[in-house]
This record gives structure tokens, C-alpha cells and sequence, in this order.
């Protein structure tokens, strides 16, 4: 996890992902992965020619992960990875970090 903490970009964005491909940052990243109608929370790593989402063991409540999703305009029902907010950055850094 020290290399996570050492690369982890906070303020990372789902929607600068595909801007400029070979001018994107690498490192890690948290985000509320969604898919099959079920949000998680990821790690999310970034290399220079790919990205990997890793759902975590330890999960918030729900309520956090459906409170960042609400804030985007995000539904369950569409599959996606989508930006974790300021509640669930605390909980990250209670609780994983």
C-alpha cells in the first residue's frame, strides 16, 4: 500500500481519462466502480497505455458510494467507473490508508 500512497492522485477525474492519451498522468486513483447495477469502490491504477480497476476487499456503506454517484448525475443502471467525492475521500483515508 506505501506505493499506492506514494503514487495516489486525489485529484484525479474520470472525465480527463481520454483527453489527451499520451499525455496522461500515471499512478493510482479511488473510484466508485459500477457494473452489473452494483457500486464499488476501486483502485483505480493508470499507466501509460492502459488502466486496471481493482475492486477493494474493504467497502464503505453504500449510502457514501450512492452519494457520489447521485452527485454526477449517475444511475445504477449504467456501468461506468465515476469520481469518488469528499466523504468518501475521508472514509478512504479512516479506513484503507
Amino acid at each position: 500500500m506505501e506505493k499506492v500512497k506514494r503514487r495516489l492522485m486525489w485529484d484525479f477525474r474520470v472525465e480527463d481519462e481520454s483527453a489527451n492519451f499520451m499525455e496522461r498522468r500515471t499512478g493510482y486513483a479511488f473510484v466508485v466502480d459500477v457494473a452489473f447495477g452494483e457500486p464499488r469502490l476501486s483502485l483505480y491504477h493508470i499507466t501509460r497505455f492502459g488502466s486496471k480497476c481493482d475492486d477493494l476487499d474493504q467497502q464503505p456503506p453504500n449510502e457514501l458510494l450512492l452519494k457520489a454517484l447521485v452527485e454526477q448525475g449517475a444511475t445504477l443502471g449504467r456501468d461506468g467507473i465515476y469520481n469518488i467525492n469528499q466523504e468518501l475521500q475521508l472514509w478512504i483515508k479512516e479506513h484503507i490508508l
